[in-house]
C-alpha cells in the first residue's frame, strides 16, 4: 500500500503542477490545482503513516491528512462555482473550514474531539470518530453536494457542445468520492485502509484526459444565459398570462426607454410595461416591423413556447432596432432609382411612376409630361469636351429638379433627354412651366475653360388621353420635341392638336 499511495501522491502532485502552470490561460486552473494538491498531500501523508517507525509520528501524520482534505473541499468548491458562472467565493470564507480543521487536528490529543481513539492497524491508524470529526465531514459533503448542483445546474444551462466539460469533471470527482463514502460510512478506515487518495489516481486520469483530448479547452463553458446576455436583440420571455419571466440586458435598455419609470419589470404585464398598443403583437407569434415616436424603427417577432404536451408556457419576444438598416435600405433604394451621373430619376423608375400615375388619372385627373433634350450637345462634348457635356447635364438637372413641385418627378431619359412628369396639370399648363424653365435654363452661362456657355434646350408636351397609356404618352410628347427640334430648337411644342409656344 506504501507504492500505491505514494504512486497516487506523485501522480496528483505532477498533475497540481502542470496545473498549476495554466492558471493565467483559464479561471478554473487554480482551484483544480487546489483539488489535486489536497489530493497528493492526503496520499502522502496515508503513505507516511505506512512506514512511521513510531506510533506518535504515524498519529500526526494521520492529523496531517487532514489540510489536504480541507485542500480538496475548497478546490471543489471553487471550481464549481467558477464553472457555473458565479463569482469564485471570497478567500477568508474559504480559509475558515481548514483553519478551524488544523487547530482541532493539532489539539486532539488534549480534547480528543476529532479522534476518540487512535490504535496502530497493520493498514495504518485504526480510529474511532469523535463529534468534530463527523462535523468536518458533514460540512464536508455539503460543500462537495452545493458545488454537485451547481455543475449539474451549469450543465443543464450550458451550450450543447459545452456540457461535456461538467459530465467529465463530475465522472473524475465520482471515483475518490465513492472511495471515501465507502471509507468513511462502512468503517473500512477502522481497518487503517483509506480508499480515498488512492482514487485521486482515476480522477487524475480522466481530468488528464479530457486536458489532452481538448475537451475542456475552454477557459470557462459558455452558458446559454450569458449568449442571451450578449445578444444586442432585446430578448424578453413572458408566461402564459404576458407576465415578465425574465429580460436581457439589451431589452431592459429598450423597456426603460419606453417605460421611463423605472424599476424592474419582472413580474409585471406586458402591457403595463409597453402599452396596450403592443398587447394584439403579443397574443399571436408572427413577425413585423414597427415605428417608435421618435423615428426608429423595430423588427418585432414573437415566438411561442411549446411544451411536449403541446401546450404554451410561455412567450419569448425578440425586438431589434433596425432604424439604421432601414435608412441603408431606403438609401439603397433610393440610389437604385437615380441616374449616377445627375441625380434625377433614371428610366427604370420613370417608366414604374408614369405606370402608377396612369392608373391614378383614370379619376379624371390630368397628367402631363414634359419632354427635354439640350440643344446642340453633341456639338458642346466635341468643343469643350465630355466634362463640360456632363457638367450641362447635372446644371439642367438641377435647373429642374428645383423648378418643380414636390409631386412632380425629374428624369433622365437617356443622353441629353430628361422626362418631367406632371401629375394633375394640362397640356397647356405644363406647356407654360416647361417654357418658364426654358427661359430660365438660357438665362444661365455655364462656366468652361474656353469661356462662358449659354445653354438651351427644346421640349415636348403631351397629356394622356382616355384612350392612351405610358408608352403613347412618351411617343407623343417625344413627336413633339422633334417637331420643336426641327422648327429651330430652342422652343416648347406640345403634342398636336394642342397648344403650342413657340420662343
Amino acid at each position: 500500500m506504501v507504492a500505491v499511495y505514494t504512486g497516487a501522491g506523485l501522480i496528483a502532485l505532477l498533475y497540481a503542477v502542470l496545473t498549476y502552470r495554466r492558471r493565467s490561460e483559464t479561471p478554473l486552473a487554480l482551484p483544480l490545482s487546489l483539488v489535486m494538491a489536497g489530493a497528493a498531500e492526503w496520499a502522502l501523508a496515508n503513505a507516511g503513516v505506512l512506514v512511521a517507525p513510531t506510533r506518535g509520528l504515524a498519529l500526526g501524520l494521520n492529523y496531517a491528512i487532514f489540510p489536504g482534505v480541507a485542500l480538496v473541499i475548497v478546490g471543489f468548491f471553487w471550481h464549481t462555482t467558477v464553472s457555473a458562472g458565479r463569482r469564485p467565493p471570497r478567500i477568508p470564507l474559504m480559509l475558515i473550514h481548514p483553519v478551524l480543521l488544523v487547530a482541532v487536528t493539532a489539539t486532539d490529543p488534549w480534547h480528543h474531539l476529532f479522534y476518540r481513539q487512535a490504535e496502530v492497524a497493520a493498514l495504518g491508524i485504526a480510529v474511532q470518530h469523535g463529534p468534530a470529526y463527523w462535523a468536518h465531514v458533514l460540512y464536508g459533503y455539503a460543500m462537495m453536494g452545493f458545488g454537485t448542483v451547481l455543475v449539474i445546474s451549469a450543465m443543464r444551462r450550458a451550450v450543447r457542445g459545452q456540457r461535456r466539460v461538467y459530465r467529465w469533471f463530475l465522472v473524475g470527482a465520482l471515483a475518490p468520492t465513492v472511495g471515501n463514502l465507502v471509507t468513511v460510512f462502512i468503517f473500512v478506515d477502522m481497518q487503517g485502509l483509506d480508499l480515498t487518495p488512492v482514487l485521486f489516481l482515476v480522477s487524475g486520469a480522466v481530468w488528464w484526459w479530457t486536458d489532452r483530448s481538448g475537451v475542456n479547452s475552454e477557459q470557462v463553458p459558455v452558458t446559454y444565459a450569458q449568449v442571451i446576455a450578449a445578444l444586442s436583440d432585446a430578448v424578453m420571455v413572458l408566461d402564459s398570462n404576458g407576465r415578465f419571466l425574465d429580460v436581457n440586458p439589451a431589452a431592459a435598455r429598450l423597456l426603460a426607454a419606453v417605460h421611463p419609470a423605472g424599476g424592474t419589470v419582472i413580474g409585471k404585464r406586458w402591457q403595463e410595461i409597453a402599452g396596450p398598443h403592443f398587447t394584439t403583437m403579443v397574443a399571436d407569434a408572427g413577425q413585423t416591423t414597427i415605428h417608435g415616436a421618435s423615428g426608429d424603427v423595430y423588427d418585432f417577432r414573437v415566438v411561442k413556447i411549446e411544451s411536449a404536451d403541446g401546450s404554451c408556457p410561455g412567450t419569448v419576444v425578440v425586438v431589434r432596432d433596425i432604424t439604421e438598416l432601414e435608412r441603408l435600405r431606403a438609401e439603397l433604394t433610393e440610389q437604385a432609382m437615380r441616374d449616377g451621373l445627375t441625380g434625377a430619376y433614371n428610366r427604370r423608375h420613370l417608366t414604374a411612376v408614369l405606370e402608377a400615375q396612369a392608373r391614378a388619372a383614370t379619376d379624371g385627373q390630368p397628367l402631363s409630361i414634359v419632354m427635354i433634350d439640350v440643344d446642340h450637345f453633341k456639338t458642346i462634348n466635341d468643343r469643350y469636351g465630355h466634362a463640360v457635356g456632363d457638367q450641362v447635364l447635372v446644371e439642367v438637372a438641377r435647373q429642374l429638379t428645383g423648378s418643380v413641385r414636390e409631386c412632380d418627378m425629374v428624369a433622365r431619359y437617356g443622353g441629353e433627354e430628361f422626362v418631367v412628369v406632371l401629375p394633375g396639370i394640362g397640356a397647356q399648363a405644363a406647356a407654360e412651366r416647361a417654357d418658364w424653365w426654358r427661359r430660365q435654363c438660357a438665362a444661365r452661362a455655364v462656366d468652361t475653360p474656353l469661356g462662358t456657355l449659354n445653354v438651351t434646350f427644346s421640349a415636348g408636351v403631351a397629356e394622356l388621353t382616355a384612350t392612351g397609356g405610358p408608352g403613347h404618352l412618351l411617343s407623343l410628347a417625344d413627336e413633339a420635341l422633334y417637331r420643336a427640334k426641327r422648327a429651330g430648337r430652342n422652343q416648347v411644342l406640345a403634342a398636336e392638336p394642342t397648344l403650342s409656344i413657340i420662343g
